[in-house]
């Protein structure tokens, strides 16, 4: 387990099987919330109790292990619902204490979920990925447009990406990156393709 703070901590991604880094935040009052469950048995074995739990998005490396976990209270997007088939369905914010979970539009994985702690860190999963095919990544304008917007109203200074070594990263930096991004649109055309090198 690494830790970032006196109040958060993950487990670390891994490739085999393939696994999401697992946020394991205290709130205060004495309740844990997890942001993503891993996939495989050994990434989630260390924890024991009761959580709130926080699923970025569906994809199997975030919600493997839903049935290993005990979960006092489920946070899901619909079309993450549609897979694990339990939770409450987030449409909006929420906000519990100094803990913020958001609607976050990803070009990466429809139906993804942030969850703001503290106002300095955000854990947005695979939210600032792309999807990846025929040699390029591929976003779509509108919903990186929607997904800077929502970034930067946050509060965070920090967001911590999913699979990324030492999943800290600074706010400023991806948004400088999504933007630039952003300005390779072309009009009239719903993707924009970066071709993968």
């Amino acid at each position: 387990m690494i830790v970032i703070n006196d109040r958060i901590s993950y487990i670390e991604a891994t490739e085999d099987p393939l696994s999401a880094d697992i946020g394991i935040i205290s709130d205060g009052d004495g309740c844990i919330w997890l942001y993503d469950v891993g996939n495989g048995a050994e990434s989630i074995k260390k924890l024991k109790g009761k959580y709130r739990i926080v699923l970025s998005h569906f994809h199997s490396d975030h919600t493997g292990n839903i049935d290993n976990v005990d979960a006092e209270e489920l946070y899901v997007s619909n079309e993450t619902f549609k897979h694990v088939h339990k939770g409450t369905v987030v449409t909006g914010d929420i906000y519990a204490g100094d803990m913020h979970i958001f609607p976050l539009p990803s070009c990466h994985c429809k139906g993804s979920l942030g969850l703001e702690v503290g106002g300095k860190y955000a854990f947005v999963g695979d939210g600032t990925y792309c999807k990846v095919k025929d040699g390029y990544y591929i976003y779509n304008p509108q919903l990186l447009q929607e997904e800077i917007r929502v970034l930067s109203e946050l509060s965070a200074p920090y967001l911590l990406v999913s699979h990324l070594k030492g999943l800290v990263r600074k706010k400023e930096e991806v948004l400088e990156e999504l933007k630039e991004i952003y300005s390779l649109r072309e009009k009239g055309s719903p993707e924009i393709r970066i071709p993968i090198e």
